[in-house]
């Protein structure tokens, strides 16, 4: 159309004119806006940086939208315009296999003038123009902003150019995938200050010897005045057969639905045992550097036991007073189960108190409860990739999302990981089970679930605890194997009532799972 000007219509006056009631309705629709239940209130365009790359006109717009109570997140938004008739609407979105009927109109932002402003993941040209600008670690200035691209480790060979796809997961994150090389997430809220996501790959891909997790290959930062949020990371791209938690499914399905009454084979206990063997590897790792700051291991005292006591605890009582409201809603698989457990309130706290003793007990007679390190901080089953050639790699260091930075990069026992993971193999085996069985009551199944859970716990604890040089002393983990499995416990009874609150909250169908694991703790 004549007239039509892409670079204009995405210069900041014209994108500030947006109403805010459009970026709003616009942004609450998006997959990766992460305040979902909280509709944005407004919306306005921040800065503007125009990006002078090929194939464009691009530009980063960072939205600062208002969520009530004075709160406001950022998010960054790539942009690119089209004039109609030259792939505005998606025509021209990506050749990669992966882009093949998404709708891109989904994503149009703005139509005005001839132009079309669509998020620009979906165009082909910016993806490569934006893993060519963090290979040659390029600055770009605009708008007072300014964004930072920095090469980490080495261009791998197989980085050459080739098509990118947009990964179809959905998440909080926008994730591009170049070829089987490498795959840039694209971190959509922009967060003042360190990325535990980042910073953890960093340290691994160059300060340890690691490799279960994807190398670091760069970043991105948005930088203005004395503040610094994380934009993108790139990793080496890993090609597996799916996450641990879809490999489980499989394992756990094929063990229940064996033929005959006899307890089959279970391939899936020595794969758990090699994931528990990784597992202690990264924590050996996170913990290997005494003078870094941010990663120097610390000892657990007096005060860490408190407050872990103490986060337990709340953790109970506010699960029972949620269930306590909710028993009569629930269905006939977990109202019995939750009303014998709301009968026990007195008693649960009291063996919550006597384990929090026992594992102070550790500290008085040993001087420690183990070390204080970085951790994973949301460990389970879908946070692990299985490789093609069959290896474990643990990928999405960012942590639990509903926790503020300063939270997700704190030190913390390594076992909070490892009761994550025996929680995840107790989901494995509901869900499994659930699926083999039906509604219909099944004997074999229920019996072989639990064994296959318990086998799976088994398995990943024997291959964490068991350490290839003995003749170093133990400091990663409390003094004795009692202290271990009392700390463990207690970190696994916080995880079990905050699953409990979640499935109350979201999937009250769900809520006999961690019903039935907090009667097998207590």
């Amino acid at each position: 159309m004549a007239g039509a000007d892409p670079a204009r219509a995405l210069a900041r006056e014209a994108l500030a004119a947006i109403p805010g009631e459009r970026l709003a309705r616009w942004l609450a629709g998006r997959r990766w806006f992460g305040a979902k239940g909280r509709a944005p209130r407004a919306a306005r365009i921040g800065r503007v940086i125009p990006l002078p790359w090929p194939g464009g006109p691009f530009a980063l717009a960072v939205l600062e939208v208002e969520l009530g109570e004075g709160v406001v997140w950022r998010y960054q938004l790539p942009l690119v315009g089209r004039g109609e008739g030259r792939g505005a609407r998606g025509e021209n979105a990506g050749s990669g296999a992966g882009d093949r009927g998404r709708d891109t109109h989904a994503d149009v932002l703005r139509e005005s003038d001839g132009v079309v402003i669509v998020d620009a993941t979906e165009d082909e040209a910016f993806r490569a123009a934006l893993l060519e600008a963090m290979l040659r670690g390029e600055t770009v200035e605009g708008d007072g902003v300014r964004l930072v691209f920095e090469s980490v480790a080495p261009r791998p060979s197989s980085l050459a150019p080739r098509p990118s796809r947009l990964g179809a997961a959905e998440q909080s994150n926008s994730s591009i995938i170049y070829g089987d090389a490498a795959i840039l997430k694209l971190f959509r809220r922009l967060e003042p200050g360190e990325n535990p996501d980042v910073e953890i790959a960093r340290f691994l891909t160059t300060r340890t010897d690691f490799r279960n997790t994807p190398e670091l290959l760069g970043v991105a930062r948005l930088e203005e005045g004395g503040e610094r949020a994380v934009a993108a990371m790139l990793s080496r791209y890993v090609p597996s057969t799916g996450d641990a938690w879809s490999h489980a499914l499989e394992r756990a399905r094929a063990y229940l639905r064996a033929p005959g009454t006899a307890e089959p084979p279970d391939p899936f206990a020595a794969e758990a045992r090699e994931l528990g063997r990784v597992t202690r590897a990264l924590h050996e790792a996170l913990a290997s550097d005494e003078n870094d700051p941010a990663f120097a291991p610390t000892y657990a005292g007096d005060a860490d036991v408190e407050r872990w006591a103490d986060g337990a605890r709340e953790m109970m009582t506010g699960a029972l007073d949620l269930l306590a409201t909710r028993v009569r809603a629930l269905d006939a698989r977990s109202r019995a189960p939750a009303q014998a457990l709301l009968g026990r309130r007195a008693a649960l706290l009291r063996r919550l108190d006597e384990i929090a003793d026992e594992v102070a007990d550790e500290v008085t007679e040993h001087g420690d409860a183990g070390l204080l390190v970085r951790h994973h901080g949301d460990f389970h089953l879908g946070q692990v990739l299985r490789t093609t050639g069959g290896d474990w790699m643990i990928i999405d260091f960012e942590g639990e999302p509903a926790r503020s930075l300063e939270e997700r990069r704190a030190r913390h026992s390594p076992l909070r990981d490892v009761a994550g993971m025996m929680r995840s193999f107790a989901y494995a085996a509901a869900t499994a089970a659930g699926e083999v069985a039906g509604t219909a009551v099944n004997p074999t199944v229920e019996v072989r679930a639990a064994r296959w859970e318990r086998d799976a716990r088994a398995a990943f604890l024997d291959g964490y605890m068991h350490r290839v040089d003995d003749d170093e002393p133990d400091t990663l983990l409390p003094d004795t194997p009692q202290g271990s499995e009392a700390l463990l416990t207690l970190f696994e009874i916080e995880k079990i009532f905050y699953e409990l609150s979640y499935e109350l909250n979201n999937r009250p169908t769900w809520a006999w799972i961690p019903l039935r694991g907090i009667a097998k703790l207590f």
